[in-house]
């Protein structure tokens, strides 16, 4: 002990009260009662913030049995303590200009009571880093163990952070793992989240319990197979343990004859249990329990896997938000956000809620809510919804519905409706193993007249249901990580079997088969000026802006290899245009409204080409230089690039018949689809009847693919026999259809259909892998005298020809995934960053 106080250097010296003592080497033990009166209090905060900021102190650890204490672990040897001490006296002696930011206690303690602090990525916090990659990182807290509630808190943060990628939590290993782009989100701000998320959330009191039924269950064939084959002795524990994982295939009979008042496979499973108790055939019943056992797991794992594959669905969105106090903006978390809250939303920025314009006007892209590819004017007394843009102006928005309630809302929907994948073919199979099980149990009766109990058990232990119940789910899981790792989210299983009975595919028109943004087609010079030259101002006005017409217009310049003159000044009006000054000509672009407030006059060519555009469904931007129109650019919707594959691929997929519906006029609809080579087309369609047109070609006799992108899309989404939406739809869209093309375009929708028939011909395959030797091994117990042995080989090397059948799609995840990976880390490389970017 060093005495009433500690002192380092001249001048120096920490006050009298804290007492130092060195318990062993490493570690430093200071007590005081007033310094760590509580860990949360200011002086504790200020201590932890100078002591971890040196070098050499690796932790700061609280135990409950040493009160006013704390144990700093170092990493110089002991001849080197006397330079930290004074280092330690010295960082406690003076003010620190920007102190590290303290997690909270709750969020750094162990399920002893036990408070570890360390110093990570620029904050005084529980986590430490196990394992760091570029872009990659592995991050336990002991805090997290056994307690899953801290598990989805920390998923619920993570799922809406604007660059995070993947992410995995375990409550069993205390450990994070999340891949992420640190060009976007750095390693501080992700620690930051974590203990925000840790901080908000209450903490369960007790442990969660711990699910071992297939660890004991395979610990127990070890123990079986000994005691059946090597020492009798061991029968009766051997036999026990058998029993006691048998328990949950026991109450799953019961279940389905008390209530669900049926013979199934579960009661066929309970009596083949007892058989091998009664018969002394412990191993062949340990291994059944096994496989049932392990059935119930991956079941398990697919759903927890295809939530987490949903809460991904529902894109990123900004942490922070411009809150209006007293008349001056604050930033704040989203998830504070409540009704009645006022925020700014400037130039640049998403409307982080649904809510009512209170003041200011702005230009805001609804592309994302309703597929129009024009900014629609926005002012006092207009809604406002969340997850659009405002590309000019500025408003305040009062709001209705905050981000935090409307997305809780919109994942406790869809997780209600998606609570367990099965497919249509497992389906059928456990129900047709159900429909077995009479006649299995009579076959059963027969082997035990005629052979008795062994022959009875082999029978017995022949069943078809053990085998799917571990191959369908397994394809499934599979199937679901691939689709989700090439960008297809599938939000309900049977979309997948439904897409291989799909003969025709209805595509909405605007937004699906063409892009958000139009591309520029004829321009109309006028009064003398140039085509060329009304491109060019056209897009030195429009140079500063972000929105659909402007893209177009820029993109069309940049095709033409224009350089841009400079902007003398520029004046946005709302809704109508923009007037700025180019080589000393006042240029004004905008719609014909526009011109007429002007006071500018059409030319007689501009308005035959306007009313030849409005007959298409095209649309007109005027031209005006000086006081006169110089000409007008035709904007018209862009066919994406793919389209023309996809309706070749189709074909080629045995798709008879290719629709478009549309709300556009007949003429331009009518080219749209025999330009694409399409067979029917319906247009003028209102929104409300897009469905009733699906129905119709359901009448028909057809089983229809709706492929569309909208607000308007919605109930013909639910309608149809299979509905797709792109990325960008809406929040109805999105919750409406099966699936989701998690990126822009319809590239996928081929490749969907392809690992749709794959997993059918993958489900056909473990059916067939399970009946034919379960089939055979009944046969063999008439004729060739199989015993209880050959069905236990017989039945379970079925099943894992089936399981690993079931694994194959997994091969593509995994090659996948590791190249994905190697080109985000060189990408990351040639960035200039490095592991512990950030920290």
């Amino acid at each position: 002990m060093l005495g009433d106080a500690m002192t380092a250097g001249p001048g120096v010296k920490v006050p009298a009260g804290i007492r130092v003592t060195f318990p062993e080497t490493g570690i430093i033990r200071i007590r005081d009662a007033t310094l760590f009166a509580t860990l949360d209090g200011e002086p504790c905060r200020r201590f932890l913030q100078a002591a971890l900021r040196l070098p050499a102190i690796r932790s700061a650890t609280f135990t409950p049995a040493r009160k006013h204490c704390v144990d700093l672990r170092y990493n110089l040897p002991r001849s080197g303590l006397k330079q930290i001490l004074n280092q330690l006296a010295l960082a406690l002696g003076k003010v620190i200009d920007d102190p590290m930011a303290v997690a909270a206690p709750a969020t750094a303690l162990n399920r002893h009571g036990v408070v570890r602090y360390r110093r990570y990525a620029g904050r005084v916090t529980g986590w430490r880093a196990e394992r760091e990659r570029v872009g990659s990182v592995r991050l336990t807290n002991p805090v997290l163990y056994r307690k899953r509630a801290l598990c989805e808190a920390i998923e619920r943060e993570l799922m809406s952070a604007l660059g995070v990628s993947r992410y995995n939590t375990d409550a069993l290993k205390s450990r994070v793992d999340i891949e992420y782009d640190p060009r976007q989100i750095s390693l501080a701000e992700l620690v930051e989240m974590l203990d925000t998320a840790l901080a908000a959330t209450d903490h369960p009191d007790r442990l969660d319990k711990i699910n071992r039924e297939l660890t004991i269950c395979t610990v127990s064939v070890p123990l079986a197979a000994a005691a059946q084959f090597a020492v009798p002795a061991l029968l009766p524990p051997a036999g026990l343990l058998f029993a006691y994982t048998a328990l949950p295939t026991f109450k799953g009979a019961w279940n389905v004859l008390t209530k669900e008042r049926r013979l199934g496979v579960d009661v066929l499973d309970a009596v083949v249990v007892l058989a091998c108790l009664g018969t002394g055939e412990v191993f062949a019943g340990t291994i059944l329990c096994w496989c049932l056992s392990f059935g119930r797991f991956l079941v398990g794992r697919t759903e927890d896997r295809s939530k987490k594959m949903l809460l991904g669905a529902f894109g990123k969105q900004p942490r922070f938000v411009w809150l209006l106090i007293d008349g001056q903006e604050i930033q704040a978390p989203l998830a504070k956000l409540k009704q009645g809250d006022i925020v700014a939303v400037n130039t640049g920025d998403m409307v982080p809620a649904d809510g009512v314009i209170v003041e200011g006007l702005a230009m805001i892209d609804q592309h994302t809510l309703t597929g129009e590819s024009t900014p629609a004017e926005k002012g006092i007394g207009d809604q406002a919804f969340a997850s659009t843009i405002v590309v000019a102006g500025k408003i305040f928005v009062s709001v209705e519905r905050s981000g935090e309630a409307t997305t809780t809302a919109k994942i406790a929907q869809i997780l209600n409706d998606t609570a367990g994948y099965r497919l249509a073919s497992q389906q059928k199979g456990e129900q047709l193993a159900d429909q077995a099980v009479v006649p299995t149990l009579a076959v059963g009766g027969l082997a035990l007249g005629t052979i008795g109990p062994q022959g009875a058990a082999a029978v017995l232990n022949s069943d078809m249901g053990t085998g799917i119940r571990m191959a369908a789910p397994l394809a499934m899981l599979s199937t679901l990580a691939l689709c989700s790792q090439r960008g297809v989210l599938v939000k309900d299983g049977r979309a997948l079997d439904l897409l291989c009975e799909v003969d025709t595919v209805l595509f909405d028109k605007t937004g699906t088969l063409t892009r958000e943004r139009p591309e520029v087609g004829r321009i109309v010079a006028a009064n003398g000026h140039s085509a060329i030259d009304i491109l060019r101002y056209a897009a030195a006005a429009e140079h500063r802006f972000h929105h659909p017409i402007a893209r177009a217009i820029l993109q069309k310049a940049e095709e033409e290899r224009l350089d841009l003159p400079a902007i003398d000044h520029a004046q946005y009006s709302i809704g109508h245009g923009i007037s700025v000054g180019v080589d000393r000509h006042r240029i004004r672009v905008g719609s014909r409204r526009f011109m007429e407030l002007e006071g500018i006059a059409l030319t007689p060519e501009v308005t035959a080409a306007l009313e030849a555009a409005h007959r298409e469904g095209h649309s007109m931007v005027m031209v005006a230089v000086d006081d006169e129109l110089g000409g007008a650019l035709e904007l018209r919707a862009s066919i994406r690039p793919e389209v023309p594959e996809i309706i070749k691929g189709l074909r080629a997929r045995g798709i008879r018949q290719i629709a478009i519906i549309s709300g556009d006029h007949e003429a331009p609809t009518r080219k749209l689809a025999a330009a694409l080579g399409i067979d029917r087309y319906f247009a003028q369609v209102l929104p409300t009847e897009k469905a009733d047109y699906v129905e119709k070609l359901q009448q028909e006799g057809r089983k229809v693919c709706f492929v569309g992108d909208g607000i308007n899309d919605a109930i013909a989404l639910k309608k149809a026999n299979v509905s797709i939406s792109l990325r960008g739809a809406t929040s109805i869209a999105t919750d409406t259809a099966h699936v989701v093309f998690m990126e822009p375009g319809l590239g996928k929708l081929c490749e969907l259909l392809d690992v749709a028939a794959e997993l059918q011909r993958n489900v056909r395959l473990s059916w067939g892998l399970i009946l034919a030797p379960n089939i055979a091994c009944i046969a063999g117990v008439f004729t060739l005298g199989f015993g209880i042995g050959a069905s236990v080989l017989t039945n379970n090397v079925a099943a894992l020809g089936a399981l690993l059948n079931g694994v194959r799609p997994m091969r593509k995840v995994a090659a996948s995934e590791a190249e994905r990976r190697h080109l985000l880390e060189l990408q990351l490389r040639q960035s200039g960053f490095s592991a512990g970017e950030y920290a």
